[in-house]
């Protein structure tokens, strides 16, 4: 090729694509990392506060308007690692006057900058290019500046970014993990390098040994420049910021597809080694159904081809290109597979339509995409795949995981620029849009979501705009959800403490009193506005789901069911993720149950005389404290346990629960550091109206440490925590039920004066004690019952507002009842 012919097509205009999130993988297990496995991998590297401009901060995008990147891109020098390019920026002025366009460009060589076809004026350090413009832009003229450059271009520390040559692939991923900013297209052309700068490209590659270049856009053609150089060029017309543009080049071979779904019909591209096209197809089988999936949710996918091409590493929503490893293809449809794929589409509409202004709200994208991959799966696979997909990713990730990769609980709004790509960011994020499904109710989630992006379309946007958008679109406030959920760290969960059924007028119907009470993980504040499901059952296990509406600590909320209840259950539909996990199964015969999530070990069917519905739930909170506590028993600060369910006379089931105290992250540690597990005991109650006691029926195993099991062989319904401490043997259970009395406190919440009735078993005195949360008795009245009825008002004026517990026993103490009393203020 001639020297004139080379000139003139580095100064071609043409079009580059876009890069948007790359997401490789720990394939060995379910956890999902992403790009942020890599960031986990190095050390972030910060730099000064004054220093952020020259990275490619928002602030320049007040002042200047890029329009257009027109990019030559010489790979001719492969073999060395090097390119050569040209790149024309065409921009505007948004203020008067400006006379400097400052690019980004990472440790490239500059050759010359010219404007219209005199040399320019400029000064580089390796990070920003100024250039000093030979006269002043002022708004609506637009200008165009040449940038003529070279070099070997600059690769991420952590893996991940920037442009590279490997296996005989060269290629570019836009974000540069152990970078600041995140923004690498700077490594390989001068550009703004943020989030919020959008334009259009034109992508000129050239190269040599049979090598084809591609590039996000509309592939425009193909030239044989002769001695075994090609040049492809490619135009992007829809305005992307510079992390969304992607490049690769190698000896590839292409698969070519087309779908036809609601909204047309797209082509569709995998680009691969000649070695790859079999897998690729195998892999790729379900790309439509992906695409059909999420034009339902999300609305029309807007970028015309579907296009993904293998590199060597990392996936990055590059718009119509994503790069896409090439490890994973081999095994065909696989979970993993089908998860990134759908993922990386997902970006398509969360990120390269919509984007967000900061990276800290990257679980815009990054949360939006993961749970698109969850969406996948439920329309492809059914809800059953979808639902334990939703819980492996928030039981697995979000509970276990999180906190200790990102190194605290996080908001998800405003997370710190070190954790931008994080467990939080992206499987937390997940999580929450599950969220606020569950909050909306699939319609109004699917026209929220769709007006967030008709809204915002080619726009960045803020957590605080996303909000206010799906509030006006829904006419749901979201305010409660954004508080909770997106700008607070930490977790709900929600115990049901009782239920009150009685007779209606309606034969048939039935009236339910839920007595609701909210308990937090690592969370600032009681969460507000929740749509909570509950779930009855009845003596033939028919169904009868509503949703009520929780708010603060405690919750009381009456409905109609058209049975007669004989169990009821929260969030079986796991509608919701709060700090609580549950699994319910049906048990016909005798044998090893599964029932996952939960923390469990060799649950085991002994005795089964007839089916049982058999659940439980594992509370990542604190249980109730034991009132009162004259003996000072120290109650786990972070679990407990709930059994429960239709379960026959004769059932009888075999279950350990294991308890792990070696390190600060374990459950039990906030014993288990204080005193040796011999001292560690098992308390149970049947219901969260009855005082704690010790579980009769189990033996512990210690295994060494501070770790063990301890082993129930008579598993009776009811909640089961550890504790540290002495106390007092549950008896049998027909002599435990014999002594209790129903309790009856009304109001509750109350004011200064309660009433407490019952009927006692014998005796004409009764003692009544209030005790507070500390188990200290605050008030005690003898009480004269009438044969055994009792009916007393009681005044706590005096104390301050909160949570009491009024306990009834004999005047000898033998224990009757106790009952939660809400003081109001």
């Amino acid at each position: 090729m001639t020297k004139t012919l080379r000139f003139f097509l580095l100064i071609i205009p043409i079009f580059a694509g876009a890069f948007l999130r790359a997401q490789p993988q720990d394939w060995d297990d379910l956890h999902f990392q992403g790009c942020h496995f890599y960031k986990h991998k190095t050390s972030f590297q910060s730099i000064p506060e004054d220093d952020l401009l020259t990275c490619g901060s928002n602030a320049r995008s007040d002042s200047i308007d890029i329009l257009n990147y027109a990019i030559s891109l010489d790979l001719t020098g492969f073999s060395q690692k090097i390119i050569k390019a040209s790149c024309e920026v065409s921009f505007t002025a948004k203020d008067d006057g400006i006379e400097i366009l400052p690019l980004d460009l990472l440790n490239l060589t500059i050759d010359s900058v010219t404007w219209q076809g005199t040399q320019l004026d400029f000064d580089y350090d390796g990070l920003l290019v100024n250039i000093h413009l030979s006269q002043p832009v002022n708004p609506g003229e637009v200008e165009e500046v040449v940038v003529y450059y070279r070099g070997q271009p600059t690769a991420d520390p952590s893996g991940f970014g920037g442009f590279v040559f490997e296996n005989n692939i060269g290629y570019n991923l836009g974000i540069g993990l152990s970078s600041n900013p995140y923004n690498f297209g700077r490594s390989w052309h001068p550009c703004f390098d943020n989030f919020v700068e959008r334009a259009t490209y034109d992508i000129n590659i050239i190269t040599n040994d049979g090598r084809k270049g591609y590039a996000i856009g509309d592939f425009l053609g193909e030239i044989d420049l002769g001695g075994g150089e090609t040049l492809r060029q490619y135009r992007m017309s829809q305005p992307l910021p510079t992390y969304l543009v992607g490049v690769a080049a190698s000896n590839y071979a292409e698969v070519h597809q087309t779908h036809t779904g609601a909204y047309g019909t797209y082509p569709m591209l995998l680009v691969g080694k000649p070695a790859d096209t079999t897998n690729m197809k195998s892999a790729f089988t379900y790309l439509g159904d992906a695409v059909d999936n999420l034009e339902a949710w999300f609305g029309p996918y807007i970028w015309g081809q579907v296009g993904y091409v293998m590199t060597t590493a990392g996936a990055m929503e590059h718009s119509t290109l994503v790069a896409y490893p090439n490890f994973i293809i081999g095994g065909g449809p696989t979970f993993n597979m089908n998860r990134l794929m759908a993922h990386e589409l997902g970006h398509h509409w969360w990120g390269n339509m919509t984007t967000l202004s900061c990276p800290s709200d990257m679980w815009i994208k990054e949360g939006n995409a993961e749970y698109s991959a969850h969406l996948f799966t439920e329309a492809v696979f059914g809800k059953e795949a979808f639902v334990k997909q939703v819980k492996d990713n928030h039981y697995n990730i979000v509970l276990r995981q999180a906190h200790l990769d990102d190194n605290g609980f996080w908001p998800l709004s405003g997370i710190p620029y070190e954790h931008t790509y994080s467990t939080h960011t992206y499987n937390k994020g997940a999580s929450n849009m599950h969220n606020l499904r569950g909050y909306l109710g699939d319609t109004l989630f699917q026209k929220g979501m769709t007006s967030v992006l008709e809204n915002f379309l080619y726009q960045s946007i803020d957590a605080t705009q996303f909000r206010d958008q799906l509030t006006v679109s829904t006419g749901v406030d979201m305010t409660s959800f954004f508080n909770d959920w997106i700008f607070s760290p930490g977790f709900a969960l929600y115990e049901l403490d009782s239920v009150k059924i009685e007779p209606t007028a309606i034969p048939e119907d039935w009236k339910a009193t839920v007595y609701v009470q909210q308990k937090l993980r690592a969370a600032p504040h009681f969460h507000t506005n929740v749509p909570l499901e509950i779930t009855f059952f009845d003596e033939n296990w028919n169904t009868h789901s509503a949703t009520i509406m929780v708010s603060g600590e405690f919750s009381e909320v009456e409905l109609t069911i058209p049975f007669e209840p004989a169990w009821q259950i929260l969030n079986d539909g796991n509608t919701l993720n709060l700090a609580r996990m549950q699994s319910r199964t049906v048990v016909k015969s005798p044998g090893d149950i599964t029932l996952p999530y939960c923390e469990l070990v060799n649950f085991k069917a002994l005795e089964v005389p007839d089916s049982a519905l058999v659940s439980f739930v594992h509370y990542w909170g604190a249980p109730d404290p034991i009132e009162p506590n004259p003996n000072g028993v120290v109650m786990s600060g972070t679990h407990y346990w709930r059994y429960g369910g239709i379960i026959p006379d004769g059932f009888k089931a075999r279950v350990f629960l294991p308890y792990k105290g070696n390190n600060t992250n374990d459950f039990d540690y906030d014993l288990l550091s204080v005193a040796d597990d011999s001292l560690l005991m098992l308390v149970w109650r049947p219901d969260a109206a009855t005082p704690w006691l010790k579980y009769p029926f189990y033996k512990q195993q210690a295994i060494g440490g501070t770790s063990g099991f301890m082993r129930i062989d008579t598993l009776l319904p009811g909640d089961y925590a550890f504790a540290m401490g002495t106390l007092p043997v549950a008896t049998a259970v027909a002599d435990f039920e014999a002594q209790q009395v129903d309790l009856t406190i009304f109001p509750n919440p109350a004011g200064d004066i309660f009433t407490i009735q019952a009927v006692l078993p014998a005796g004409s005195e009764a003692m009544a004690t209030l005790f507070d949360t500390m188990g200290r008795a605050v008030r005690s009245e003898t009480i004269q019952t009438n044969g055994g009825v009792l009916s007393h008002r009681m005044n706590t004026a005096g104390l301050p507002p909160g949570v009491y517990w009024v306990r009834v026993s004999d005047t000898a103490g033998r224990f009757y009842a106790v009952e939660k009393l809400i003081k109001k203020g």
